[in-house]
């Protein structure tokens, strides 16, 4: 399908021009559309993963006891991905796609490298999930140290302007840089035992 589309930009607007395919930046469908074609991806490997979509991130994840089942399942997932994007005139990006294995203090990490023809991800000990720092042993200690340095430095913002703003904005401050922050994700991390640095008197 063609369509004639054009962009405003600071109250001017470009000039009409055909649009083969893509979707228009900040467009107002450009959600919705971007959500129907990537609708099938997961179905691809739904036998295989637990496939994750929240808005542009997308996660699979997989579980098998046997370590050489999981090795050949990950594999064949990362191919069948691979295989979906070429066939939607997309590319993966690599420097944006990574590999997380979770392990229990028994477990041992699988030594294994996922890759697609001469092209591999990189293994990571940790990464950001809509928020949250995920590590590979469920610790939150990595998660739990940002968020300490973050709220010391908003005790510290709000301490300097304790003497000259009224106590309703200073509750508005405390709300919107410290409360926020401690109780965004806390079913999570909460019961952490890293949670009392933050929660100390």
């Amino acid at each position: 399908m063609t369509i004639n589309a054009c962009n405003k930009i600071n109250g001017y607007f470009s000039k009409w021009e055909e649009m083969r395919h893509g979707v228009l930046q900040d467009s107002v469908l450009g959600p919705l559309l971007f959500l129907i074609y990537i609708n099938d991806l997961s179905k691809s490997v739904l036998d295989k993963s637990s496939p994750i979509l929240f808005a542009d991130d997308t996660s699979f994840i997989i579980a098998n006891p046997d370590e050489d089942e999981f090795k050949f399942n990950t594999s064949e997932i990362f191919t069948e991905i691979n295989k979906w994007f070429h066939s939607n005139l997309l590319t993966l990006n690599y420097d944006k796609t990574y590999f997380l294995q979770f392990l229990t203090k028994t477990d041992c990490e699988i030594n294994m490298q996922v890759s697609f023809g001469d092209k591999k991800i990189a293994t990571a000990r940790s990464l950001k999930f809509l928020g949250l720092t995920i590590d590979t042993t469920f610790t939150w200690e990595q998660h739990i140290s940002e968020l300490t340095t973050r709220l010391n430095k908003a005790c510290y913002a709000i301490g300097l302007i304790k003497p000259f703003m009224s106590l309703d904005v200073l509750r508005s401050t405390y709300f919107a840089y410290v409360h926020s922050v401690i109780s965004y994700g806390i079913i999570f991390w909460g019961n952490s035992w890293h949670s009392e640095e933050i929660f100390k008197v």
